[in-house]
């Protein structure tokens, strides 16, 4: 299947998508191929009647959600107009496959009472120190985790209150740096450099902004590692993830009156249909405070 090879590549090398996004596209790329190897079809021989049968198998016969359904017909939509663009052929077979259009799951919001005791657990050396920052970086400028994970110390500019942040599509934006994260980021940058003057290791990343106990850029799995820790101490009863406190940083910002087109900025999205999704979070959130409050919105017990 060099067709999909090339676009994976293509996908890397000139799109500049994340590593996660791409992880992604493989997985759905992979099982695609496998649909075409079993009935014996390439890329260019497939057609939109394949095509609807390829949307009932990962439907009905691999039991996909629907949120994970859209997300494999648009990385097909995708291969599909590169493989137009490079004359591999002539029409894209998904072109009119729909999927599930009206479904979008509400991303999950953390409380405000949860943020506080998130951003208020104890620091007691370099490491603790490190996690409490990159919480507080998280949710004071709502970036995603690769996008802090690839930052270095050379992004950041403690003068203006703001950092430089490497998005997808290699697009480049800023996001700005409250006063409690500062003064964190500050005594951070400094015991930083003190860390790795104490712990030589090889292959030190000299210009990571997170880095690991061995001086090493720090890797998505032990931020997941690190998250899970908290969850625990602090007893959260809901799931616990960057991205939760990057849905929470839009959320909380749309709650207090904020323009949705300064949210779409200073999330990084493309397009503002992304970023509408907030507003409907905002609006269950409305309309669950009206149900408690309001003497008329209370749901009587059993209904």
């Amino acid at each position: 299947m060099d067709t999909i090879k090339t676009y994976l590549t293509y996908l890397e090398e000139v799109r500049k998508v994340s590593p996660y996004t791409v992880v992604s596209y493989a997985h759905d790329l992979r099982l695609f191929s496998q649909f075409l190897a079993q009935r014996e079809l390439s890329v260019a021989e497939f057609t939109p009647l394949d095509a609807r049968r390829y949307t009932a198998y990962i439907m009905r016969e691999k039991k996909y959600k629907p949120a994970t359904v859209n997300r494999m017909l648009s990385t097909l939509r995708g291969l599909y107009q590169y493989a137009i663009r490079y004359e591999v052929c002539t029409t894209n077979p998904f072109l009119r496959i729909a999927g599930n259009p009206r479904y979008r799951r509400l991303p999950e919001v953390l409380s405000r009472d949860d943020i506080l005791r998130i951003l208020s657990f104890p620091v007691h050396d370099f490491l603790s120190l490190r996690d409490s920052m990159m919480m507080h970086l998280f949710y004071s400028t709502g970036c995603r985790l690769a996008e802090l994970l690839a930052a270095n110390v050379g992004d950041v500019e403690l003068s203006d209150e703001r950092m430089l942040v490497h998005g997808k599509g290699n697009r480049q934006r800023y996001v700005f740096i409250n006063p409690s994260t500062k003064k964190l980021l500050e005594d951070y940058l400094v015991q930083r450099r003190q860390y790795l003057e104490d712990h030589r290791h090889e292959n030190l990343d000299l210009s990571a902004l997170f880095i690991g106990s061995r001086g090493k850029r720090l890797s998505a799995s032990t931020v997941h590692s690190i998250f899970t820790k908290y969850r625990i101490q602090l007893g959260l009863r809901t799931k616990f993830t960057p991205h939760m406190l990057r849905h929470s940083f839009a959320t909380h910002m749309l709650d207090n009156d904020s323009s949705i087109r300064i949210v779409q900025e200073l999330l990084g999205h493309a397009s503002i249909s992304t970023t509408q999704i907030y507003t409907h979070v905002s609006s269950a959130r409305l309309h669950a405070v009206y149900e408690r409050s309001h003497p008329h919105g209370r749901k009587k017990d059993g209904n």
